[in-house]
């Protein structure tokens, strides 16, 4: 599924920039063991590097200028108090962020405030290890490395529609896919929309993309 066919999402990112100073998902950190005060920073390397290797080769099928300046106002906005947030539930987080969402009047407003991500003692295990901490280092890692080890994060939508026949939880687990998910929610999409079409294959109930 092509989520930013002909390039639109990469012209509204670069005209929302117009407005706001700068892009890139809320990632609420919920571990806080000693062995996660030395991943962590890796982890967010390596998942900064995936959403730039994405967001570049977009740009080669669908060219747009400056791409380099776009991308030089890409940050990720890191929440992390463990007195707070240590081991907290997914529910919890949604709760504060939809808090922080309104407080700011943001709701609906923009892609940063449709979703947060959440790196939890689960997440962090997977990216344990993982030398992809650059666009580089990833276009060398080999096809078999990539395709046999699980990774994923955890995004989450705030003020999610949900009944009680509804599957989608407000939330789902996502890898390789993280710039795909920005552009699709940066349409006002719900994530829903990608949760329905996850595939088995070959992680199953984790979006790649």
């Amino acid at each position: 599924m092509n989520v930013s066919a002909s390039g639109v999402n990469m012209n509204d990112l670069r005209n929302s920039l117009c407005t706001y100073p700068d892009w890139g998902y809320v990632i609420y950190r919920t571990t806080f063991s000693v062995e996660s005060n030395t991943l962590f920073p890796g982890a967010i390397k390596c998942i900064e590097a995936y959403i730039k290797q994405a967001f570049f080769q977009e740009n080669k099928e669908y060219p747009i200028n400056e791409p380099n300046g776009i991308w030089a106002k890409h940050r990720s906005t890191i929440v992390q108090d463990p007195a707070q947030f240590n081991g907290v539930s997914l529910e919890a987080i949604r709760a504060h962020f939809e808090a922080w969402v309104n407080a700011q009047g943001m709701r609906d407003e923009w892609t940063k405030w449709r979703m947060c991500m959440i790196i939890d003692e689960e997440s962090l295990q997977t990216l344990k290890g993982t030398k992809g901490t650059s666009v580089e280092a990833l276009e060398n890692e080999r096809p078999e490395n990539s395709d046999n080890e699980l990774r994923c994060v955890k995004v989450l939508e705030p003020f999610p529609y949900m009944d009680q026949y509804d599957k989608f939880p407000g939330w789902m687990k996502c890898w390789n896919a993280l710039w795909d998910l920005w552009a699709m929610m940066g349409d006002g999409d719900e994530m829903r929309r990608l949760f329905d079409c996850i595939d088995a294959f070959p992680f199953e109930g984790v979006y790649c993309g």
